[in-house]
């Protein structure tokens, strides 16, 4: 079975396990970088660089760009060994032999001989995905050929994503190699409670991904009602983490791994940052509570009473100077101070 062993909150919070065992012995990263978003090489060199040791990407050219990550991890100083990746298949290759077909792409495109886990993107094709045409198979199909790969030592671990408790169930009812992984979104509004209790019975390790809120967007919800969310914030101001590093603790606490995703450093490094502190169990209960609530309820933050833009971050340089009787903290670019504290030099 999985097995993750998480520190509780009266315990060396540096202790924490960052990794979690599969079922087949096989270790895997609980944190890893996500590369939807047609992810290029720079960004990645950057997560390579700050210690991310697991990257999911897929086959599907509409959102990621594999090959990216393998330029990435070829010119990186990082040894193949010390990072894990993870792939998917494309639905319109789905199909015993079409999947065969399509996984060397992978191989190619990572620049690697040895997938660590290898997942069935989607159970179906859907919308213009395929491009309108039908697969040759089905994903039970497709499962035999993972299985295949898998015991030639191509792949280390086996997994889906995005499939229901039932077709869940019905995977592990003719399975030879049962899955290691299962990817699914799950957020504090979205917490699929269901299918994350079909993996925790059979020892199946649950891999979120959007658990920052990203899919709400897609779904006609214009304030990301995760980032927003007021009891987040509140718990993110009790133990002095942001509210994306709460919401993905919240995560890691219930067992599950997590890929958030982003281009900004400073977000990569708080991504990794998530095992010096603990989410107390009142205040777990709080983000539980959260399942299946209107995320249009949430609304946006007011704006700050007076703002202008300082384009040339003039006001910070004053401030810094000693020319402006302001703490330059608050001289930045965009900032609300700036008009008040430097008055008769901001342009306003």
């Amino acid at each position: 079975r999985t097995r993750m062993a998480r520190e509780s909150s009266r315990t060396d919070p540096t202790r924490q396990a960052t990794s979690a065992l599969l079922s087949n012995g096989v270790r895997m990263p609980l944190v890893g970088y996500g590369c939807a978003g047609r992810i290029g090489r720079k960004p990645l060199g950057e997560a390579l660089e700050l210690g991310y040791a697991l990257f999911d990407t897929s086959q599907a050219s509409e959102w990621y760009l594999e090959e990216e990550l393998g330029v990435a991890l070829a010119m990186s100083s990082v040894n193949r060994s010390a990072v894990f990746l993870t792939s998917k298949l494309h639905p319109r290759d789905l199909g015993e032999q079409s999947t065969l077909r399509a996984f060397p792409a992978s191989l190619r495109n990572l620049q690697t001989s040895t997938i660590d886990a290898f997942l069935l993107h989607y159970p179906r094709c859907f919308g213009d995905l395929c491009g309108g045409r039908e697969p040759e198979g089905t994903w039970r199909e497709s499962w035999r050929a993972l299985e295949s790969l898998y015991e030639q030592g191509q792949v280390r671990a086996l997994g889906v994503s995005n499939f229901s408790p039932d077709e869940l169930q019905q995977l592990l009812g003719f399975a030879r190699t049962p899955p290691h992984i299962v990817q699914s979104w799950m957020d504090p509004l979205h917490q699929e409670r269901p299918l994350r209790e079909v993996c925790r019975a059979h020892g199946i390790l649950f891999q979120a991904y959007s658990t920052l809120g990203t899919q709400w967007a897609g779904r006609g919800v214009r304030v990301n009602p995760v980032l927003r969310h007021p009891v987040l914030g509140a718990v993110a101001a009790e133990v002095g983490r942001s509210t994306a590093q709460v919401a993905l603790r919240w995560a890691l606490q219930h067992g599950v791994a997590v890929i958030p995703r982003s281009t900004k450093r400073r977000h990569m490094a708080e991504g990794l940052d998530l095992f010096a502190f603990d989410l107390s169990a009142a205040q777990m209960a709080s983000i539980d509570s959260l399942d299946g609530t209107d995320p249009s309820a949430v609304h946006a933050p007011p704006p700050p009473p007076r703002s202008c833009t300082d384009d040339s971050d003039a006001c910070g340089a004053w401030a810094d100077a000693g020319e402006c009787d302001a703490n330059p903290g608050y001289m930045h670019k965009a900032c609300a101070a700036s008009c008040d504290t430097c008055p008769a030099k901001a342009e306003l």
